[in-house]
């Protein structure tokens, strides 16, 4: 039984076949991702599946058009397949338009296509396989296009022995796997595809099979990656590997933060990210791997950052994370070239207990890229002079300095017992109590007197030289003079 539906369009009807069609079509490109649009459109488009007296037909129907071709859209009826059966099994090229469910079972073809050799199948609705394909002797090009599909696994197509081309173009496919296959030699079809570049496909650099007919025009669609030729990707995150093998830093994790395309357009500038969180560290490593801007040393034992000032490798580090630590100052780094460009520096929980408070502030109103600073959890002394000058520059950059407002310092009383407080919250009452060893209110004291005593003697010399030149009097000092 021949499984169509031969009804004639007069020729009023055909222009308004046409426009719905054409709005269809835009509808559809629309839906797809930018790369997709710029594809020509026999990779993704099967022309069947383009019939305006098919295309909007409400159930699924199919169509025997020649001898050994099926054309079905929307899906397939288990009902009318009974009456078609013999149709079918002379099938040699199936076409399955606008696929209506999530998935496809390529099981089914062996009772319902044995003798099939190519096979389409089209449909934003289908995203999975249920299965790899079955043995099917004579099946040499599969088709699989403009769909969702977004998974398939390295042995989906190795028990069809006469496989020659696996077009998969416009896809939502994110990793590229190694396929095996019975054959000798397939062309595999992949561009338009979103490619996510943060997985592992190092292995494409190295295939030598040429299956992978388009694999130079992959390009990523990940954020990190986006834009990036795949194998652009895959050389850096190779070359990373290599780098991240040096005897210091071999415990580490290193990996590619971003992509950034540089100001020529031509090449690409990689930023590196490196992990040596609790790996028992006591100093910074003296080797990062080239571009390294992020840096990640928390929970070790570090006690001095001195090699931010003195290895190179450290010049274009911009965020170092140094929480957990056991560093007791910062001191070396005051007018270092580090300090004055770094963008992140986390010193949570380690040993500090001052700084040098001039010194951070003069580099961050230098430093044009800081985001962060962090400096809660260390056991900050509050001396009245340390406590109100710190409390002053927190207050200031308190935007820069994340946490400052749960930075504690202590106070030890007569009897030694300490004392916790929030440094943004203390008054000059808690810190600078009048005791034997505080000397802050002297000074105070003697600097009112200083500053009384300049204004004196200006006010004095002013004076006399208003009488001299007005009366040409000498003061009296000077008349007693010998």
């Amino acid at each position: 039984m021949v499984l169509s539906c031969n009804r004639k369009v007069s020729l009023w009807m055909w222009p308004w076949w046409w426009i719905g069609l054409t709005l269809y079509c835009h509808m559809l490109v629309a839906e797809l991702p930018l790369s997709l649009k710029n594809l020509a459109i026999e990779n993704i488009a099967v022309n069947e599946c383009s019939d305006p007296e098919r295309l909007f037909e409400a159930r699924p129907q199919c169509y025997f058009d020649q001898p050994n071709k099926t054309v079905c859209f929307r899906g397939i009826e288990n009902r009318r397949m009974r009456h078609s059966r013999a149709r079918f099994n002379r099938t040699t090229e199936l076409i399955l338009c606008h696929w209506p469910w999530r998935s496809f079972n390529p099981n089914e073809l062996v009772d319902l296509t044995p003798n099939i050799e190519k096979l389409s199948i089209t449909g934003e609705s289908l995203w999975t396989l249920k299965g790899d394909f079955p043995m099917l002797p004579n099946l040499r090009a599969i088709n699989i296009t403009g769909t969702k599909l977004n998974f398939t696994s390295n042995t989906t197509f190795r028990e069809l022995p006469a496989l020659q081309q696996v077009n998969m173009r416009g896809n939502a496919l994110i990793q590229v796997v190694p396929y095996e296959f019975s054959s000798e030699h397939v062309d595999i079809f992949l561009h338009g595809n979103p490619w996510n570049c943060t997985n592992d496909m190092i292995w494409l650099l190295e295939e030598q099979s040429g299956f992978f007919a388009d694999k130079s025009t992959l390009v990523c669609k990940d954020w990190k990656y986006t834009g990036r030729p795949v194998l652009t990707a895959m050389e850096y995150k190779r070359n990373l590997r290599e780098h991240c093998k040096d005897e210091e830093i071999r415990n580490c994790t290193c990996r590619i933060s971003y992509l950034r395309l540089c100001d020529s357009g031509r090449t690409f500038h990689p930023l590196i990210t490196v992990n040596c969180t609790g790996k028992g560290f006591y100093q910074l490593p003296s080797y990062l791997p080239p571009n390294t801007t992020v840096l990640h040393m928390a929970n070790n034992m570090i006690s001095s950052v001195e090699r931010l000032t003195t290895i190179d490798h450290y010049k274009k580090v911009q965020d170092i994370y140094l929480d957990n630590n056991r560093i007791v100052s910062i001191d070396i780094l005051e007018d270092s070239a580090w300090l004055d460009n770094f963008r992140i520096l986390s010193l949570r929980g380690n040993k500090i207990s001052r700084i040098r408070v001039y010194s951070v502030e003069h580099a961050l109103e230098r430093n044009t890229h800081v985001g962060q600073l962090f400096l809660g959890g260390n056991p900050w002394r509050c001396g009245c002079r340390f406590a109100t000058r710190m409390q002053a520059f927190l207050r200031k950059h308190e935007s820069v300095v994340v946490d400052s407002r749960n930075i504690t310092c202590y106070i030890v009383d007569d009897e030694g017992v300490k004392s916790y407080h929030f440094m943004m919250t203390l008054t000059p009452n808690d810190v600078c109590r009048p005791t034997v060893h505080n000397k802050a209110a002297v000074y105070d004291i003697l600097s009112i007197v200083f500053a009384s005593l300049i204004l004196l003697i200006v006010t004095k010399l002013a004076y006399d030289y208003y009488i001299y030149r007005k009366y040409g009097k000498l003061p009296w000092l000077i008349m007693k003079m010998p």
